[in-house]
Order: C-alpha cells, then structure tokens, then sequence
C-alpha cells in the first residue's frame, strides 16, 4: 500500500517536472527569440518663435518653458524604430487631439480629434516612421477660444499630439502641450512597454498554471499520506494481531472516518486493534471498524 502510493506521488512529480521543461521549451522558441522588440525613440521637438525684438533665436530647444503668445509652430521630428514586428503589414497616423476639462480638469466636457497624417498598409519586415510636422499652435488656440466663446464658458484645455501604430491601445509617443496658459510646458512620453507585453503575459500565465500543478501536487500527497501519519501518531495504541477477528455482522458498525474511530478508542480507554487493512475497536460487545482504503 505503501509502495502504491510511493509511486503514485513519484510519477506526479515526473510529470511535474516534465510539463515545466515543456514550457521552458516552448516559449523558449516561440516567444523569447521571436518575439523580443528593439525599439528606438529618437523623436524630438523645437518651438519656432513668431518675430520678435526680445529673443535673439526664432527657435527654441526641448524641455524648456515657452510664452504661449510667443509660440508660432511646434516642430516635431518623429523618428521610431522597431525591429522584429508582430504583422507582415502594419500602420500608422500621426493625431492632435483637443480636451478640455471643466471643475479644475476634473470632468471631460470637450473633446475633438485632427488627423494629421495617416499611412496604411505598410509591407516592411520593421517598422521605421520618420516624419517631420510642423504644427500651428496658434490654431488651435484659435480654435479653443471659438468653442469657449461659443458657450460663454473657461475650460482648462490640452492639446495631445500622438503617433500611433497598428491598433495599439497606448500611443507609441505622445506630447501634451497646453491650451489656456500663458506660459506652458510640453512633456512627451514614450511608450517603450510594447517590446516585453507579449513575454510578460505569457510568462505570468505559465507562472500561476505551473503553481497551480504545484498545489494539487502537494494536496494529493497531503490526502495519500495524512491517514497513515494519523496511524503513526497513535501507534502506541494501536495492536497488531495476526489472526483474523471473528466479527459478528450483527454487531459490527463500519466507520467512515478513521478519526471517529481514534476518537472512541480514547474516549473509553481502550486499544485499536489491527489486522492487515483493518482498525477496530470493541466496545459492549460492538465492534467499530475501519478499513484503510489500499
């Protein structure tokens, strides 16, 4: 019985094993050399100044502070770089996007979207976007002091330019430039997540199947030896014999539960007595037995 159960646990583990080297080996192949991205951002932005008495240059570097009376275009040079793309063909639009928020920007009450260029249907084994746009600020602007005026309200006011790949949910780059101040700050960020997406899913759902293999595991062998750790607790009342008992089926009452049976034996002081697979107890001439499942 011993032995049977031995093995049973042995071959659990050997297939434990077995299912995880699979994994190993499988996403090895299809995912590790597949599907690892490099990505290149080299996208960056200038503010070209209208003409002016006060500003030796008509151009302004990134990551400064700019007067937004001031701002004639902001020029941005997308350059983006990915190797070892998902599809054969892939897209990609370039989009300025107006919001404006009411409560302290708290609530969207306004939204509206530019398309500012859209190519499909691009057959390259990478994908390499270089695009130059020169935006009009001023513009839009222009065109949020209209739907103000329009509705005779004040909204706190962004205007988000995006380069967008595919049909991905996250913009590959993005710069948010405000509307209604006098003196804004553009940030950019950069989405560079994209290249371990793919990896970190699978990786994670391998990682909760082979813990999940691994609690059943433990589980069944916690069921195939708790009754025989139980025995070897009690062992000291328990008495082989190696004869078999003559039971009379009339006063024999067959336990479900080995613990029931322990708990009787202790309960009137008495022994458990043994013979092979089976554990009983005589009590008034009654015996209570238990057979150990092989």
């Amino acid at each position: 019985m011993l032995k049977k159960r031995i093995l049973i646990i042995s071959s659990i583990i050997v297939l434990l094993i077995l299912i995880v080297l699979i994994e190993v080996i499988y996403f090895s192949r299809n995912f590790l050399k597949s599907n690892i991205y490099e990505i290149k951002n080299k996208t960056y932005y200038e503010v070209t100044l209208k003409p002016n008495t006060y500003f030796l240059n008509d151009k302004l570097e990134s990551n400064n502070y700019y007067i937004a009376s001031s701002i004639d275009t902001i020029d941005i040079y997308f350059n983006y770089y990915i190797k070892n793309k998902i599809k054969d063909n892939y897209s990609y639009n370039i989009t300025a996007t107006l919001k404006s928020y009411g409560d302290n920007g708290t609530k969207l009450i306004w939204t509206k979207d530019f398309i500012l260029k859209e190519i499909n249907n691009i057959n390259q084994k990478e994908i390499s976007i270089k695009e130059n746009y020169n935006l009009d600020y001023q513009y839009y602007v222009n065109y949020v002091k209209a739907f103000q005026e329009y509705y005779n309200i004040k909204t706190e006011t962004y205007l988000y330019v995006s380069l967008n790949i595919n049909d991905q949910t996250n913009p590959c780059i993005l710069l948010t430039i405000p509307i209604n101040e006098n003196i804004i700050e553009i940030t950019m960020e950069d989405n560079t997540t994209l290249k371990n997406n793919t990896n970190n899913i699978i990786l994670n759902k391998i990682i909760v199947f082979d813990f999940i293999v691994i609690v059943i595991t433990l589980v069944i062998c916690k069921i195939l030896f708790n009754k025989n750790n139980i025995l070897k607790e009690y062992n000291d009342i328990i008495i082989t014999i190696q004869n078999e008992p003559n039971m009379n089926s009339n006063n024999t009452v067959y336990l479900t539960d080995l613990k029931d049976l322990i708990t009787m034996a202790i309960t009137n002081n008495i022994n458990i007595f043994n013979y092979q697979n089976s554990y009983y107890i005589i009590i008034d001439n009654n015996h209570y037995v238990y057979i150990l499942e092989k």
